[in-house]
């Protein structure tokens, strides 16, 4: 069963009692946003102050660096970063592959794949990429993945239009024409 909860605010005491409220009934909490390092990022301090045992709490990882994953109890935590983009990311590779794992499935990853370029990418200089790509054909029957033109991990309008995420390892430039890893975003 699937519930979602109200939004708890910048209050670290109502945040509290919510996490411990549900983890304390469910197998798998995720939260969005409160992650980074900010002002109002509480979600951290509060599993910390529950007593929850951190697994971690960054990834280098573009986007999605802000990601904490934790047990409070008998649930597993995933703290998710508030950007959609990075929400979407973070979840589809590690949330979503966690859930198919837990319940027995034997593929639980997104499908990796080899496709041609089909423009430049450039991967953030100290962090793995995982840039959103629409995958077509060309007239030869090659798979082809076109990166999107996006502003950033709070453009969900164009991720929206993604069909799959182009891996680029730290500090590498992709030039058009060449394979490349790409991962499958579910339908």
């Amino acid at each position: 069963m699937v519930e979602r909860l109200p939004l708890a605010g910048d209050d670290t005491e109502e945040l509290k009692r919510q996490i411990a409220e549900a983890a304390s009934r469910s197998d798998v909490l995720i939260t969005s946003g409160g992650v980074s390092i900010g002002v109002y990022d509480f979600t951290q301090a509060a599993l910390k102050e529950l007593g929850a045992e951190i697994f971690f709490e960054r990834v280098a990882l573009r986007p999605g660096k802000p990601t904490v994953f934790a047990r409070l109890g008998n649930a597993l935590v995933f703290g998710l970063p508030g950007n959609p983009v990075s929400v979407a990311v973070t979840f589809n590779l590690f949330v979503r592959t966690a859930l198919q794992t837990m319940q027995g499935a034997k593929e639980p990853t997104l499908r990796e794949e080899t496709a041609i370029l089909a423009r430049d990418v450039k991967g953030s200089i100290d962090r793995e990429s995982y840039l959103p790509a629409v995958l077509r054909t060309d007239e030869k029957g090659s798979l082809l993945a076109d990166p999107l033109k996006w502003g950033g991990s709070s453009d969900f309008v164009a991720f929206a239009r993604a069909t799959a995420l182009i891996n680029v390892p730290a500090g590498s430039r992709i030039e058009a024409g060449s394979p490349t890893k790409i991962v499958r975003l579910p339908t």
